[in-house]
């Protein structure tokens, strides 16, 4: 379902994360309908998820590790659980893509 939705990530800090793992700014989400998620500091606030089916085995490593150095969580822990919590892309952040608009109207 993702192959036709993205975001591009504006945020500077995040950006750059995005940059790091993926090597770009824009990447596939699961849908273009939003979220609600509690953030780390405990504030809520609408995201958008990855679509963690869409990215090669490399690119998991590596977003694993990301997350694992920057929340300082075990790298097992985030491994195990990557599926299950996914990857919050915040809607602040971020502007929607649709591609093939014509499929989903």
């Amino acid at each position: 379902m993702g192959k036709d939705f993205e975001v591009t990530i504006y945020d500077e800090e995040r950006k750059q994360d995005f940059i790091k793992v993926f090597g770009t700014n824009t990447v596939k989400v699961k849908s273009p309908i939003p979220t609600g998620i509690i953030k780390p500091n405990g504030e809520k606030a609408w995201a958008y998820f990855l679509d963690l089916d869409l990215i090669t085995k490399k690119e998991r490593e590596k977003i694993i590790k990301h997350l694992s150095e920057k929340f300082n969580q075990p790298i097992d822990f985030v491994r195990e659980d990557l599926d299950k919590i996914g990857v919050p892309i915040l809607k602040e952040s971020c502007s929607l893509i649709i591609n093939n608009p014509q499929r989903w109207v």
